[in-house]
């Protein structure tokens, strides 16, 4: 007799349940690697999903004829942008404050931007828009061209009332070639 004598099959020992779930694989085993540059398989169905490969440089999957397939994005609301008003305000504010010192020029697009820029408020309240920043930079800007197109011209009327010599120049008709 050997020593240890052959097991015998046990009668009473349970055989493995048929509709349990499959053993778990072992995620620590060694993966077989796979062909970076393999095509995917191409399903017989045009209608069906093309599968995805994994690898860098598979070609385009396609959908029915040839046609390349790109799913449509998720529909979400579409957001409001940036009020084109509150952009307007904004441009004509500077170019306001820009030619401010140009004979009052400058008063016009500033006033112009800095009621844009209360209209582009009121509408990016209503609209829920972007765009706050440049209403309140457009009526800034705006105002402030305003008020030194204002003080400009106040300080050019001041001069002028205080030179003895503009009046006498205007009464005899000269004209500016002869201030020279």
């Amino acid at each position: 007799m050997t020593y240890p004598p052959p097991a015998s099959p046990d009668p009473f020992s349970q055989q493995p349940d048929p509709y349990a779930a499959p053993p778990a694989p072992n995620p620590y085993s060694p993966q077989p690697a796979a062909d970076p540059y393999a095509v995917p398989p191409v399903s017989a169905d045009p209608y069906a999903a093309p599968a995805v490969s994994g690898a860098p440089y598979s070609p385009q999957p396609t959908g029915a004829y040839g046609v390349p397939y790109t799913p449509y994005p998720a529909a979400g609301p579409a957001t409001p942008g940036t009020n084109g008003m509150a952009i307007a305000s904004m441009v004509l504010g500077i170019v306001g404050l820009l030619l401010c010192w140009c004979y009052g020029i400058g008063a016009l697009p500033g006033l112009i931007g800095a009621i844009l820029g209360h209209i582009s408020q009121k509408q990016i309240r209503e609209r829920q828009q972007e765009g706050k920043g440049l209403a309140i930079t457009g009526i800034i800007t705006g105002w402030s061209a305003v008020a030194l197109t204002v003080i400009g011209v106040a300080i050019i009327a001041i001069i002028i009332a205080n030179d003895p010599t503009f009046w006498d120049a205007v009464q005899n008709g000269s004209s500016s070639s002869d201030w020279d």
